[in-house]
């Protein structure tokens, strides 16, 4: 056995602490970001998942890792991004226990949000609680607001039923619409979107002559359709998910309701919703978004160049962008702090303007101040923005043409 003196151990530990002050053990065993992610690849709400986030969430990684990383000035060098992605199977308490395991057992660095209102209404509590930055690209919801100070690591960059339901009621107006049916999904999304409409609707003095909601994975909404057909509205407007705005579309042209505002949710803005109805049957459809590729932004076009290229099929006109968006936030915050320090990130994205594919975005409460558009509608195979009405890329089609 060797005895070392006590002097010379003291001198080794005072050098070694001296080396890991200036050369910090962290800083050169980092070599790659960790981002988790908890969406629904089966269930209701996979159809919007597949269209919306996922894609981009791929192609974003791709992107990054391409050109070595983000950079990380704390680690002078790029760090390669690595995605986890699990099945919440569209179920809110799945989401919670898969959001809970990504942070801590797979110790991911950052989380990505998952699909629709209700899962994130139900998974932004426990990204806060563990102090992750979340930016939801498709939660509209005015709830939000009403807790939005104790989630302060949550950010809706999605446009919200206050900016769309007005804009839909003035657009409604500037056509001369006096009779609507309005009816919505029985989930989170339809039940606040149609809390906020009705009332905007009736203080345009718009008479709302059918006013009802029918269940999440309905199959057969033809009853429904055919007592609208016979009330004789002007406008049918539905805030619907995508399998029901599908099922909406293929129902209602059966029956021939062909009303002159046809208006629905989630879905309509989906280039699948063209391609499936064909570019003459959609000719004149309305509904939530708006976004193209013909939008005065930095790197629009190229976007949705790079996304055709690499999916063989176009983004999506209502959240796509957002999430490819929400994702260029995150970059540029994580390369402006220098660092991965969660909350040093999250300051930078509740305060900074960020320049993205939906314009220049900067949160005030939590909440981006900004859209490219409110509402859409196909005209000869582009989802155009009309309304509001500044806004535009295109004079509404009014009335909507017979079915094709």
């Amino acid at each position: 056995m060797v005895t070392v003196p006590k002097h010379f151990r003291l001198t080794v530990c005072v050098m070694l602490s001296a080396l890991f002050i200036a050369f910090p053990l962290a800083a050169h065993s980092k070599d790659k970001i960790v981002i988790g992610s908890a969406i629904s690849l089966s269930g209701p709400y996979a159809p919007g998942a597949a269209m919306t986030q996922i894609p981009n969430y791929s192609m974003w990684v791709d992107e990054v890792n391409a050109k070595g990383g983000i950079f990380v000035k704390e680690y002078n060098k790029r760090l390669p991004v690595k995605l986890i992605i699990y099945d919440d199977k569209s179920d809110i308490g799945t989401a919670v226990k898969l959001v809970e395991k990504l942070v801590l057992q797979e110790k991911v660095d950052f989380l990505l949000p998952p699909w629709g209102t209700a899962m994130h209404f139900a998974i932004a509590p426990v990204a806060n609680k563990y102090g992750y930055p979340l930016i939801g690209p498709t939660i509209s919801s005015e709830k939000l607001r009403e807790v939005a100070h104790t989630i302060p690591y949550f950010f809706g960059i999605l446009n919200m039923p206050r900016e769309q339901g007005k804009a839909l009621a003035d657009l409604l107006v500037e056509l001369g619409i006096k009779k609507a049916a309005l009816i919505y999904v029985a989930d989170a999304y339809g039940i606040e979107w149609t809390g906020k409409v009705a009332p905007d609707l009736g203080l345009a003095g718009i008479d709302v002559a059918v006013f009802r909601s029918y269940p999440l994975g309905a199959t057969d909404l033809s009853p429904l359709l055919k007592t609208i057909k016979a009330a004789d509205v002007d406008a049918l407007l539905g805030m619907s998910y995508p399998p029901d705005t599908f099922l909406i579309t293929e129902q209602a042209k059966v029956i021939d309701l062909n009303p002159k505002v046809f208006y629905l949710g989630v879905g309509v803005a989906f280039p699948v919703y063209r391609d499936k109805f064909g570019v003459e049957t959609v000719e004149g459809i309305m509904g939530a978004g708006a976004w193209n590729p013909k939008l005065p932004y930095p790197g629009a076009k190229a976007y949705f160049d790079r996304h055709v290229q690499k999916w063989e099929k176009e983004p999506d006109r209502w959240g796509s962008a957002f999430a490819y968006a929400s994702l260029q936030i995150l970059e540029q915050a994580i390369e402006e702090v220098g660092s991965l320090d969660r909350k040093k990130i999250r300051d930078v994205i509740a305060t900074k303007t960020f320049p993205t594919v939906i314009g220049p975005v900067r949160f005030e409460g939590g909440f981006n101040v900004q859209s490219p558009g409110e509402i859409g509608q196909w005209q000869n195979g582009e989802f155009e923005v009309v309304a509001a009405k500044e806004k535009r890329t295109a004079e509404p089609i009014f009335p909507k043409p017979k079915w094709k």
